[in-house]
């Protein structure tokens, strides 16, 4: 055989063997791009900018659980116990408000009729662009997510997704494992990954310092947390009035807001709070709850792996809580036009009078 031979040989062989590998990934779809999960493999979750997308678009579901690492320890099984839902979790760690809202857009895109959508308003995404993105977590998969088919061989042909995706599901399905795919209380799940301590909250802290100035929010930063609230909490909630959106702020831990205290940043942390919940409370199908001053919560820090991330059983608790404020109508956690203003600013005086170093002792 001459050299042209032996080439157009080896071409048409990985030819032959790209487009059998390709054929593989789009017939398994493990990342649901194409269709819901086939019957017959059981799909690992575990890997959430590449599989929510699908998980959104093709599972069956009228509730969605999403959000930030906030939300990963919740317990969709819970969830729909008390709320008599079908719910999916689809959080992002880390992820913007943008991210967070296409993702509910793709849910309303695909057909699905949503009762109830539980999500985190975390303070420390308030002030961003409306349309920034987390691109220093790695290429984010816009393959996956946009509508065009023809980029589709970045998922096709991507040596990711055919060892660490594909071939384990020929390997379980050949192994004789049941059809299925990961529960949505474990996936994302990672309290088990984690310990929680007053060591752990405080982070070597050893004094809590007295703030040299107060910082309010600049007329650029007002502007930005407005446009941010509008365009990923509050329109798709003016556009969906069939869904009922619980939005919460997270209890972070006082190791947090003594942070932010000693920055001189938390009066206008709380400012910034006080206009995302004026601008949610415009509509009533959007419910703001609000655990930042659940202070058998926030003051133990043995229930904190950083400042800000509490331990399952706080996850747990917060479903109580909003299925209590649902299910009667009625909440001491929950903000409503009336008292959203003076419960803030409660806060805001409890908060700056604080005795942190309390915690330190």
């Amino acid at each position: 055989m001459n050299g042209k031979k032996w080439f157009i040989s080896i071409l048409i062989m990985t030819i032959s063997a790209l487009t059998i590998l390709a054929g593989c990934v789009f017939w398994t779809d493990p990342f649901f791009h194409y269709r819901k999960p086939r019957d017959y493999f059981f799909y690992k979750l575990y890997d959430q900018r590449s599989q929510n997308d699908g998980i959104t678009r093709h599972f069956d579901y009228d509730a969605i659980i999403t959000g930030t690492s906030m939300a990963e320890n919740f317990l969709p099984s819970q969830f729909d116990s008390l709320m008599g839902t079908n719910s999916i979790k689809v959080t992002y760690a880390g992820a913007t408000y943008k991210e967070i809202n296409d993702n509910l857009n793709v849910a309303y895109e695909s057909g699905h009729e949503i009762k109830y959508v539980l999500r985190p308003v975390d303070y420390t995404l308030l002030i961003k662009d409306k349309d920034e993105m987390r691109l220093d977590m790695g290429e984010y998969p816009v393959y996956l997510t946009n509508k065009n088919p023809f980029d589709d061989i970045k998922y096709l042909i991507n040596k990711d997704v055919i060892g660490r995706y594909m071939l384990p599901l020929f390997v379980e399905y050949f192994k004789g494992t049941p059809g299925g795919h990961t529960s949505f209380d474990e996936y994302s799940y990672n309290a088990n990954l984690h310990t929680f301590s007053k060591d752990d909250a405080l982070v070597g802290r050893t004094v809590f310092e007295a703030p040299t100035q107060i910082n309010s929010l600049t007329d650029e930063e007002t502007t930005m947390i407005s446009e941010n609230v509008r365009a990923n909490v509050v329109d798709i909630a003016a556009a969906h009035p069939e869904t009922t959106f619980i939005c919460f702020f997270p209890p972070y831990s006082m190791a947090y807001f003594g942070g932010i205290w000693e920055s001189g940043d938390l009066n206008k942390i709380l400012t910034a709070k006080q206009m995302a919940t004026d601008l949610m409370l415009e509509y009533d199908n959007i419910h703001v709850y609000d655990f930042a001053t659940a202070m058998d919560i926030t003051q133990d820090l043995n229930r904190y792996r950083d400042e800000a991330h509490y331990d399952q059983y706080v996850n747990e608790w917060i479903i109580e809580r909003v299925a209590d404020g649902e299910n009667s109508g009625e909440s001491s956690f929950r903000l409503m036009k009336d008292n959203a203003e003076s419960v803030i600013e409660d806060e805001r005086e409890q908060f700056n009078n604080y005795d942190y170093n309390s915690l330190i002792d």
